[in-house]
């Protein structure tokens, strides 16, 4: 991983559809420099996938909402749930878009999710609270969201 592969990642962090061309154009990189970095990094698991910016507001999922979640230690009567198994749980949840692990005071993870509305989300609250291992919930509606353009980089 050099600068190059650096910049490349950055940028597609933020615009994942740009093509081959359009990168090169950006970074002053040769396009086959280019689309042979980006072939390597997907290869060599680097770029997992790319992700469209999606307007919700335009679509039957508008309401955003991030879920701070508070593992329990142990559960009365049951022990330690381990997380792999809450994981495993979570992923089965259309409504998660993403779920980040996090060391932080009061919750262990961050779940991004989209609901069709307010009830939506207010149902799912509950259905979150019924997992086992999840001891508390805390959610904050997302009023809007910006992603920041690629940096811009020296000729």
């Amino acid at each position: 991983m050099d600068a190059k592969d650096d910049a490349i990642i950055r940028v597609l962090s933020r615009r994942a559809g740009l093509s081959s061309r359009a990168l090169s154009t950006m970074l002053d990189i040769p396009i086959s420099t280019v689309h042979r970095r980006v072939k390597r990094l997907e290869r060599d698991g680097v770029i997992t996938g790319y992700k469209a910016l999606i307007d919700f507001e335009q679509t039957t999922w508008p309401i955003g909402a991030l879920l701070l979640i508070d593992l329990a230690e142990v559960i009365p009567g049951k022990g330690h749930i381990p997380k792999k198994n809450i994981l495993t749980t979570l992923r089965r949840f259309e409504e998660i878009e993403e779920i980040i692990e996090v060391q932080a005071a009061g919750f262990n993870l961050v779940l991004k999710c989209r609901f069709h509305s307010l009830k939506k989300l207010s149902d799912f609250l509950e259905e979150l609270r019924s997992v086992e291992g999840i001891e508390e919930t805390t959610s904050a509606i997302i009023t809007d969201e910006t992603v920041t353009p690629p940096p811009r980089f020296p000729a």
